[in-house]
């Protein structure tokens, strides 16, 4: 269901509020686009209007607690934004009062709203605000110090976009009787103009690229933004409607822009009387200073305009990046802003981006349409201007493909590979400094770690953990050094017996994902940070680099997903031992080029400024170092320094080449952990009760018909090793039964599996949790051993009242649940029960199955022949 809540405050009791008439034509203009079947299809608008603080907190509430997963909520509220004497963002309703110490207690509060938004069931939320102050709104979610609670928790999962027509500190503007950011909302959809890709929709990010451009062109001192709280693929605002736009007013001329002006500071005949002319002339006096000094964009053609909004320039970067690469980001801005007079030279709008996206992107130019399932624009973001990749090369791997749209590549810094050892298990003496000091190689280390030497350096033998390295450069750099020798490259039976059993045995001992390094980390930190018996858990060595050591030890943080945001315990501490063998991370900052239809001059212009400013600016080189990275040539000072675990005076006088591997390198070492990985036995348990026979999103097929297909498809990963497994589950007993025995597949499984499920017809109930203890059962079957996964789809929540499994039940087992309808995994039980075993909870939607479950089976599927 598509619904919408519509907040619109004109007029106030107290008299220091002044009234705001653009508000009732904002909620009719918005209602009547949403309503429209052709645009919005929302199925019900309600509008509230000059409403008291209390009826307008309990609508909010209301609306957003009577809510289903597969709803879309639009909340927006156009009204006064307020902040209290701690900063904190309120929404003014008719009874407020403007007095500081009464804001609290009279306004709406954005952390009430936000609140309501982490209880819905909806997992699709779209927030529009037109209030001054309105962009403190998605700032205020995140955690203030390193010691404060992370509050982006809540939303893990779930897809909230806030769009809001200014930044913290700047007004939102009226302009002919309507708010200019929603007059701005309304035209792009009306008339289809915020479907900037062409495919009849009008998404989230669409529209917030329209509305900034508009707002652009009339306000220069407001500027919107864009928060993005893990929203998994697009988020349909409209159908593109092609109604035409209103004519706009006709310009005769400065002349008649200056009569619109004396009107619009004339009262109207309804008012008290006209105002002198020895007030309306010193007005006009004050307001041509005001335009000719600070950009103002009314009815008269503004100076120096682009000052007040500046390109917004897209930049595509890792995960591991995405954090402190906005830090980078923000002190750009506060920079730029310092040497034009407190104008920023661009924004910068970071995404993440995994790098075989980008690269496959730029192959087909960013077009999706000769490439079946691939949706550049939705599935990965928009057209990158610059791209900051997790390693140097992730760009060189482009080749040819990149020529006509890679434009320059520079070198920004590097990281040097560390193993993190825990301060608890650091042995006393001078050999331990030594052996920090680039004194071991990276097997060495690795051994005594692993407790496999009789007279260790690093005592307490709590093994190494490590990324998966087919998705880690960091893990896969590391890996290769494990591997080498004089002689090259180890066999994968050498690989797996002095390497990767060890490191299977330290994951699933402390129930470690099988990911990329935030996932690593934040179980490292979660094991840390928790008590167990009055006495912290001891935590194994962890393979990462020298900033994300850093970082860790800082207590930053690691990622929407992790919500755990403090340093460890002292004990805890990672210390940095750098091997003498070790590779190093190169990062590089990438200029791209694209068509002026998506790449304006300006935005180019900006992102090369951005890009020669980390490069070349002192500045630029310094807010590098303060995230943890070696900028070339400058010497490291806070925080890569020994309170944080690092030694700032790496690699400490020695002559050594310091490279990073080359693409054929990485891809050997690839090859040769592919093959002495553990192979993997999956189990899928399949929901066959009666909800799996709803429409898909797609409407063409049931929800079970789209689980079967994408399973099916994802057999084509499997290894000639690995084993599968698939079973259905109901309370009726003819869709509770085995499909596919586990076991190594072959050519007709696929097949097999779809014949096999064609003749169920999902009915009945839920057993969920008992599913679960069979499945485990099963798995623990055979010989051998395998990497164990238990992979649950379903739509629903156990209906047999039987409590859940515990995490010990499951032990051995890694436990994947795909949360599709009615299903949702964020804050629930299973959720943390699939966490505690080294698995994960997705919330998805069945027409976005293929992507999780392509991710999910790539990590999990391993056993090459």
């Amino acid at each position: 269901m598509r619904r919408a809540l519509i907040i619109a405050n004109e007029a106030y009791a107290d008299p220091q509020f002044a009234s705001l008439p653009g508000t009732v034509a904002d909620a009719d203009s918005l209602r009547e686009v949403l309503e429209n079947p052709a645009i919005g299809a929302f199925d019900d608008v309600r509008v509230l209007r000059n409403r008291t603080v209390h009826d307008v907190g309990r609508a909010v509430a209301v609306f957003f607690h009577n809510t289903e997963p597969d709803d879309l909520l639009l909340l927006h509220i156009s009204a006064h934004g307020l902040k209290d004497a701690a900063g904190d963002l309120f929404f003014a309703a008719r009874d407020s009062e403007h007095d500081s110490h009464l804001i609290r207690a009279t306004a709406l509060s954005a952390a009430d709203i936000r609140h309501e938004m982490a209880d819905s069931r909806a997992k699709q939320i779209v927030v529009l605000l037109d209030c001054c102050y309105s962009g403190a709104f998605a700032r205020d979610e995140r955690a203030r110090g390193a010691h404060d609670a992370d509050l982006t928790g809540p939303f893990r999962g779930r897809g909230h976009v806030v769009i809001t027509s200014c930044a913290g500190t700047e007004l939102s503007f009226e302009r002919d009787g309507q708010g200019v950011f929603t007059r701005a909302v309304v035209d792009g959809l009306r008339t289809g103009r915020a479907d900037r890709n062409g495919d009849g929709i009008v998404d989230t990010d669409e529209l917030y690229r329209y509305v900034d451009e508009r707002v652009h062109e009339v306000s220069r001192r407001q500027r919107p933004t864009l928060s993005v709280h893990r929203k998994q693929g697009v988020i349909r605002v409209a159908w593109a409607g092609r109604e035409p736009p209103p004519p706009p007013p006709p310009d005769d001329g400065p002349l008649h822009r200056l009569r619109r002006l004396v009107a619009a500071v004339t009262p109207h005949p309804a008012t008290r009387g006209a105002l002198p002319r020895r007030v309306v002339v010193p007005i006009l006096a004050v307001w041509a200073l005001l335009c000719a000094s600070a950009g103002y964009s009314g009815p008269v053609a503004a100076v120096g305009a682009d000052c007040f909004l500046p390109p917004q320039v897209r930049v595509a970067t890792s995960a591991a990046g995405l954090e402190p690469y906005r830090e980078v980001a923000d002190a750009f801005e506060r920079w730029s802003a310092r040497q034009h007079r407190g104008c920023p030279l661009a924004r910068l709008h970071l995404y993440p981006a995994a790098a075989d996206d980008v690269r496959a992107g730029i192959g087909a130019d960013w077009d999706s349409s000769g490439a079946p399932g691939r949706r550049y624009l939705q599935d990965v973001g928009p057209h990158p201007d610059l791209w900051l990749p997790e390693s140097a090369v992730d760009v060189t791997r482009l080749g040819p493909a990149g020529a006509g749209v890679v434009d320059e590549v520079n070198e920004i810094a590097a990281s040097p590979l560390v193993l993190g050892v825990p301060q608890a298990q650091v042995a006393a003496g001078g050999a331990v400094e030594a052996a920090r000091r680039m004194g071991r190689t990276w097997r060495e280390l690795f051994r005594d770690a692993a407790g496999a030497t009789a007279e260790p350096v690093i005592s307490g033998g709590e093994g190494v953990v490590r990324a998966d390295p087919a998705v880690s450069a960091p893990a896969r750099l590391a890996t290769y050094a494990l591997y080498g020798d004089e002689r090259g490259l180890a066999s994968a039976s050498t690989a797996r017996q002095d390497v990767e059993r060890w490191v299977d045995e330290a994951l699933d001992a402390g129930s470690y994902p099988i990911g990329d390094d935030l996932a690593v980390l934040c179980r490292q930190r979660t094991r840390a940070t928790a008590p167990a018996g009055g006495a912290g858990v001891r935590t194994p060595a962890v393979v990462l680099t020298e900033q994300a050591l850093v970082r860790y030890n800082q207590g930053r943080p690691l990622g929407a997903g992790c919500p755990a945001q403090q340093p460890p315990p002292a004990a805890e501490r990672l210390q940095a031992f750098y091997p003498s063998d070790s590779p190093l991370l190169f990062l590089t900052v990438a200029r791209l080029r694209w068509p002026t239809a998506v790449q304006s001059p300006a935005v180019r212009a900006a992102a090369a400024t951005f890009a020669r400013w980390l490069v070349h600016e002192e500045a630029g080189q310094q807010a590098l170092l303060r995230v943890g990275l070696r900028p070339p040539g400058v010497t490291a000072t806070t925080p890569v320094v020994r309170a944080n675990g690092a030694l700032f005076d790496w690699p400490f006088a020695r002559v050594r080449p310091l490279r990073e591997l080359v693409a054929k390198e990485q891809d050997r070492v690839r090859e040769v952990y592919r093959r002495a990985h553990r192979p993997g036995r999956v189990l899928v348990a399949l929901d066959a009760s009666g909800s799996m026979r709803a429409p898909s999103e797609d409407r063409r097929r049931s929800r079970f018909e789209v689980a079967v297909d994408g399973v099916g498809r994802s057999l084509e990963r499997v290894g000639g090793r690995d084993e599968f497994g698939l079973r259905t589950f109901s309370t009726v007993a003819a869709n509770a039964k085995p499909i596919v025995p586990i076991g190594p597949t072959g050519a007709t499984v696929a097949g097999t599996l779809r014949a096999a499920v064609a003749r169920i017809r999902p009915s009945g109930d839920t057993p969920l949790h008992q599913t679960i203890r069979q499945g485990v059962a099963q798995l623990r079957g055979g010989g051998g051993d395998p990497l164990r996964a238990l992979v649950v789809v379903t739509d629903g929540q156990d209906t047999s009242g039987r409590p859940p499994p515990t995490v010990a039940e499951l032990s051995g087992v890694r436990l994947y649940v795909l949360a599709v309808g009615e299903a949702d995994c964020a804050g629930s039980p299973l959720d943390r029960l699939a966490q505690g075993t080294g698995g994960d909870c997705y919330d998805t939607r069945t027409d976005r199955l293929d992507p999780t479950l392509d991710r999910l089976f790539t990590a999990l599927w391993k056993g090459a022949d």
